[in-house]
């Protein structure tokens, strides 16, 4: 058969040209069949790095700022730092990153022309915070730089999860060029819009210390800007919460009117200890405002930046300062007796609760405690394979596909979705295998 020429009528009577009707579809096909590979291609870049420097790796996370967060936001936050790494933090003292030794490896040779190309261009490679201007299409959006203010456009490819999220709100990740248009590099965590205007600010701010311009900021102090983020998501995660009185909401709620420009790393600190507060206590306010004084006094001693005196609390907040004080000493005493409870001072199982009953890090798990079960027993035999064999794409597939079969037969799969199930198993898979280069 001969093939069609692309202006000419298509040969199935569509009335269209030949371009515009089955060699459109032609051309699709090709377009996904590249992002799928390059979309492989990123993940085995990702492998290189936890196999080839999980030294350097672990000992760049020993030292980051996200030790002590929840377990889900903490694994989130050391994937975004990672993917970092990867294309910025050096490697020797030549000034080799760990992509420029994936390039100089044989491993970039298995990948076609189409995709080496794709790989060349990855050094341009940059962080973004980047606010979502609009979707164009299903897998294609504009967003908006909060620092530099550059539009990109923006497409996942054929196999990346597409982050829940809606016009307004931020996509935190690493942005690789991808022809005309831009992908994110492994991931992407939604930030709500809610902290977007806040956020812009406290990184605005952070560039403006560092005496950086754009571009040179995200290369070189994404870390402390991810801190912000993580501790601004924090801070907005408490207007979300429930209470057990209104006084004790009211007490934040002066903190938010009255701390517009402070530091996110200063009010994640305050919401966070207030909720312990009320929990373990069940304080009877008198007055709010004196609490929110205090904290705001106690918190910038606790995140350590922004330190206030009882004098200035007082003044800004318009309360005695005796009170403040004594409220002051309260907060510190309960905080003494907290770290006495457990000594490592850092957030346990505990602490974590009002976080996992208020908020979904992992949106759109599966409910049902006997799926739980043998979710997490599947992980464990998921876990001891990638000690034992590393990252094996085929064997986890096979592996997943045996477990719907088994869960399927055994009833545990009745009311859910199945194409849901798989897209979670996968992501779970993957986490699982990247937490291990995070220990």
């Amino acid at each position: 058969m001969v093939k069609a020429s692309r202006n000419n009528l298509c040969p199935c009577g569509s009335g269209k040209t030949y371009k515009h009707c089955c060699g459109k579809k032609e051309a699709v096909s090709i377009e996904s069949l590249i992002d799928r590979e390059v979309a492989k291609c990123m993940q085995d870049v990702f492998s290189f790095a936890l196999e080839r420097y999980e030294e350097e790796l672990a000992f760049m996370m020993s030292g980051s700022p996200f030790q002590g967060l929840p377990n889900e936001l903490e694994t989130s936050a050391n994937l975004l730092l990672t993917n970092w790494a990867i294309f910025h933090r050096h490697v020797d003292d030549k000034g080799m990153t760990i992509f420029s030794a994936y390039m100089r490896s044989r491993r970039r040779n298995r990948w076609r022309p189409a995709v080496q190309a794709h790989l060349e261009r990855w050094t341009e490679g940059i962080p973004s915070f980047g606010e979502i201007v609009r979707f164009d299409e299903e897998r294609r959006l504009m967003v908006r730089d909060l620092v530099s203010g550059e539009e990109k456009r923006v497409r996942f490819l054929t196999s990346e999860t597409v982050p829940p999220a809606e016009e307004g709100d931020v996509l935190l990740g690493f942005l690789l060029p991808y022809g005309e248009e831009f992908t994110y590099f492994i991931a992407a965590l939604p930030f709500p819009k809610s902290g977007r205007t806040r956020l812009a600010h406290a990184i605005e701010a952070e560039r403006k210390r560092s005496g950086k311009a754009a571009d040179a900021f995200w290369r070189t102090s994404f870390p402390e800007a991810l801190d912000l983020a993580l501790n601004e998501w924090l801070w907005q995660l408490s207007a979300e919460l429930e209470w057990n009185h209104p006084d004790e909401e009211e007490v934040l709620h002066e903190l938010k009117r009255r701390e517009e420009k402070t530091s996110p790393r200063v009010l994640s600190h305050a919401a966070f200890f207030w909720r312990m507060y009320c929990e373990q206590e069940e304080p009877v306010i008198d007055d709010p405002i004196v609490y929110a004084a205090a904290l705001r006094h106690v918190a910038g001693q606790m995140a350590e930046e922004e330190f206030m005196d009882v004098e200035e609390a007082a003044a800004r907040y318009g309360v005695p300062a005796e009170e403040v004080e004594s409220t002051s000493m309260e907060f510190i005493l309960f905080a003494v007796e907290m770290l006495d409870r457990d000594e490592d001072g850092e957030w346990d199982e505990d602490d974590e609760e009002w976080l996992d009953d208020e908020w979904d890090f992992e949106e759109g798990m599966i409910d049902g405690d006997e799926l739980d079960a043998a979710i997490d027993e599947w992980l464990d035999d998921v876990e001891e394979l990638f000690d034992d064999e590393g990252w094996d794409t085929d064997q986890v597939h096979r592996l997943i596909d045996k477990a719907m079969r088994t869960w399927k037969k055994d009833g545990l799969l009745e009311g859910v979705d199945e194409a849901e199930l798989r897209e979670e198993l996968e992501e779970l898979v993957w986490q699982t295998f990247a937490g291990q280069g995070f220990c």
